[in-house]
């Protein structure tokens, strides 16, 4: 069954060539219910719920919520643009570390 969590939901294209017609056929009928029976928001609801989960449990750690909404929310833009919840989360931590000054600065706030 299709996996909102493997694939963005804005994505059309399937990764079918390694499966036999009949599992092709399978897999493009099963995206097409899901994609038909939850809509365009509650897919991107469950599509983003790695990003939620993180955030609550950084807030349970004590990070300023200054830093946290600038983090999920730049996580949240990456994710519109392709990326998976993991690598967005991953790219915010990079330019954290590294080229972006607010970032650090915002960690660094009580």
């Amino acid at each position: 069954m299709y996996d909102p969590s493997n694939q963005n939901p804005y994505l059309q294209h399937q990764q079918v060539n390694s499966y036999s017609n009949q599992y092709a056929n399978e897999i493009a009928w099963l995206h097409n219910y899901y994609r038909e029976t939850k809509s365009l928001p509650d897919q991107w609801v469950e599509y983003i719920q790695p990003l939620v989960t993180r955030a609550l449990s950084e807030v349970e750690e004590g990070i300023n919520l200054t830093h946290l909404f600038q983090e999920f929310i730049l996580s949240g833009v990456l994710v519109g643009q392709g990326f998976t919840p993991e690598q967005a989360i991953e790219q915010v931590e990079t330019w954290e570390k590294g080229e972006s000054k607010l970032l650090q600065a915002s960690k660094a706030m009580k």
